[in-house]
């Protein structure tokens, strides 16, 4: 049967329609503050992938967006990475964890991520990698020098008083980060809402223009985003005067107004850092991953029902995702300009819990803080 002109031009903007749809991400965000999820900081505390599964199916079922894996820190480099040197070959398996032979650091084998990776495009939450620099390198130093790259480490890397060792902000510094995210990041394509998190946290205690800095963000966002990422980075390096030189497609997860420095540092940075509604202001979207309210530590009391109970409490009475600092003052008018939120999991203790009692315990701060995060403002 043939189709007259009308019916035949009616069919395809139906079949146009319908295309258009099919490419839409299935859970991106078209609604500000609704990106919302969970931060896992799997650098110091090495979740089975059973576990992380779990948190995947939790911020599902809970309507969150999102699981940011904190892959880099201080005491762990944790995924397999061949730019680092951190590979299976040098690297011994057990009970289903990889660990590197000399450092004894646990990661994720590339297998792993693609395991996880498909789990969470099923259960259609986004999963993003978190790649810490400049600072908090402890971890990547350690595999270098496992790797006989104590060259490599003079070359790029520098030691601040305040955070240790950190990459010196020059070039060849940032064509190696480029080249580590560039491969960590291979293992995170295809995602709908596809983010990448650069880092940029309590790397230095400058307080004046840092032209270096815009210039090593403003390159490794514009790799990520080659690669088909949005960028994401801590508030640190955001200061007041740098503003209008940094990337204004980096979406800036803030944590916190002064990075917790009291007195005159404290003061300094109050007056040099921008706040959320400056960021706003200036074009910038947010995140807002206020550590007074939304972090979950992990240590012995943390994990203690009351605790979390009362941590649960005290979110639902003065946080929602206008307030961006501790102080219940310090809140924005709307949600414009905010794209989400999350709550972090952190493990700074000497004594760490297992999986289990950390699953079990934050379940509920995590449920709780995602139903918050979706009521109206």
């Amino acid at each position: 049967m043939r189709l007259n002109p009308f019916l035949r031009y009616l069919v395809t903007i139906v079949c146009l329609i319908a295309g258009l749809a099919l490419f839409q991400p299935a859970n991106a965000s078209t609604k500000a503050g609704q990106f919302n999820g969970l931060t896992l900081d799997v650098a110091r505390h090495h979740y089975q992938v059973k576990t992380l599964k779990q948190f995947i199916h939790q911020v599902k079922i809970n309507h969150g967006q999102f699981v940011q894996l904190h892959l880099t820190d201080s005491q762990s480099f944790a995924i397999e990475n061949e730019t680092i040197g951190q590979t299976l070959a040098n690297a011994t398996q057990s009970h289903g964890v990889w660990r590197n032979k000399t450092t004894h650091q646990a990661f994720y084998s590339k297998a792993q991520i693609a395991t996880l990776l498909a789990y969470a495009k099923q259960q259609q939450v986004t999963l993003i990698p978190e790649v810490d620099t400049p600072a908090h390198l402890g971890g990547l130093v350690a595999t270098l020098k496992a790797n006989h790259q104590q060259k490599l480490v003079q070359q790029l890397i520098t030691q601040n008083h305040s955070y240790g060792p950190e990459f010196k902000l020059t070039n060849a510094s940032i064509d190696f980060v480029s080249q580590i995210d560039s491969e960590v990041a291979h293992s995170f394509t295809g995602q709908a809402n596809a983010r990448f998190h650069l880092g940029g946290d309590e790397f230095t205690d400058n307080t004046k223009p840092n032209p270096a800095y815009v210039t090593y963000l403003n390159r490794l966002a514009a790799n990520v985003k080659r690669l088909g990422f949005i960028p994401e980075a801590w508030n640190d390096g955001f200061l007041t005067h740098d503003l209008p030189s940094l990337d204004h497609q980096i979406q800036v997860t803030y944590w916190n107004w002064t990075a917790d420095e009291k007195g005159a540092a404290g003061r300094a940075r109050k007056q040099t850092w921008a706040t959320m509604p400056q960021l706003i202001h200036q074009g910038f979207k947010v995140l807002n991953y206020n550590d007074y309210y939304l972090y979950f530590n992990i240590t012995k009391a943390n994990l203690k029902p009351k605790n979390v109970a009362y941590m649960s409490s005290d979110m639902k009475q003065n946080w929602d995702p206008t307030i961006w600092d501790n102080d219940a003052q310090s809140s924005l008018n709307s949600l414009h300009g905010i794209t989400g939120s999350s709550i972090s999991i952190w493990c700074e203790s000497d004594k760490p819990a297992t999986d289990k009692q950390i699953y079990q315990s934050s379940r509920s701060f995590l449920k709780k803080f995602l139903d918050l995060a979706r009521q109206p403002i």
